[in-house]
């Protein structure tokens, strides 16, 4: 809070990428009483919160997507739909939240910036969406982002429901854990591996844009891995990776520059590191 009183230079939205209720982990009781905290400081500084969901706290697009088919069921619109774009309100804790899936538009400076969490740029990871999108392929169709949606819905609410056993969770940890060491076991024995994250997904940014009709952007905002980086090819919009400033201890070992975020005014874009007055990246915006 204090940072952005300092650098914000009259801000006056926050965006959060996703991920701040982890309901993956905890009850949702708690992952919502965990963010209370933060949510209502930045209330208190007369920002107001667009909220960008991710993969870990999915559910609550599920949950929205359940409320509109109720008023759908009601009067007897029975059809399935698929919407690429949510927006709705939600009120937590007294706070009003504008949420937002899976992505986020603004305008600054004549440049169009899009956010989003991420989670789509890693495409089918679990082996069971694997295995449908490889059945959907051999039979001719078309792997559309509305399959895609579906597959994820099915695997992070498998995930969210799990998060009610205490088992269960103490087992996606130790995965967790092991996925940790070995992403520091590869950062040791590949310590000339020139390519950032962000460049590494750069295809996979380009492809989301194209598969979900979003014309010209001319940044692309995004979170999920927790490691901050930027890159941009010629022609092409500038790829910003946050990082996170919500680290907690053991999680993302791997992680070169932890607790970071990102400021953007008319001044451009700075993506800074808490704590540090200079910032890591600065891109002008006039």
């Amino acid at each position: 809070m204090q940072e952005i009183s300092i650098f914000g230079n009259g801000c006056d939205e926050v965006v959060l990428l996703g991920d701040i209720f982890d309901l993956w982990r905890v009850r949702p009781e708690k992952a919502i009483r965990d963010s209370i905290y933060l949510l209502k400081s930045l209330n208190d500084m007369d920002l107001r919160i667009r909220y960008v969901v991710g993969n870990h706290d999915h559910h609550l697009v599920v949950l929205n997507q359940e409320d509109e088919f109720m008023e759908r069921m009601a009067r007897g619109d029975l059809y399935p739909v698929y919407v690429p774009s949510l927006r709705w309100h939600q009120i937590i804790n007294g706070l009003e939240i504008e949420l937002f899936y899976p992505t986020y538009q603004a305008r600054c400076c004549h440049r169009r910036f899009l956010c989003t969490h991420g989670h789509h740029l890693g495409g089918m990871q679990a082996m069971s969406m694997q295995v449908m999108g490889g059945l959907r392929r051999l039979s001719g169709e078309e792997l559309l982002p509305a399959d895609l949606e579906m597959m994820m819905t099915y695997a992070y609410e498998s995930i969210y429901r799990s998060a009610y056993i205490g088992e269960m969770v103490n087992l996606e940890n130790c995965l967790w854990n092991f996925s940790g060491l070995l992403q520091w076991f590869k950062s040791g024995v590949f310590k000339n591996h020139s390519f950032t994250p962000v460049e590494r997904q750069y295809e996979a940014i380009l492809r989301f844009l194209r598969d979900h009709n979003l014309g010209r952007v001319d940044c692309f905002i995004y979170g999920d891995t927790h490691q901050a980086g930027i890159y941009q090819r010629k022609g092409g919009p500038l790829a910003l990776n946050a990082g996170s400033f919500m680290r907690e201890s053991g999680k993302c070992p791997g992680q070169k520059t932890p607790d970071t975020y990102l400021i953007m005014n008319e001044d451009g874009l700075a993506l800074r590191q808490l704590g540090q007055m200079t910032p890591l990246y600065l891109c002008e915006l006039s």
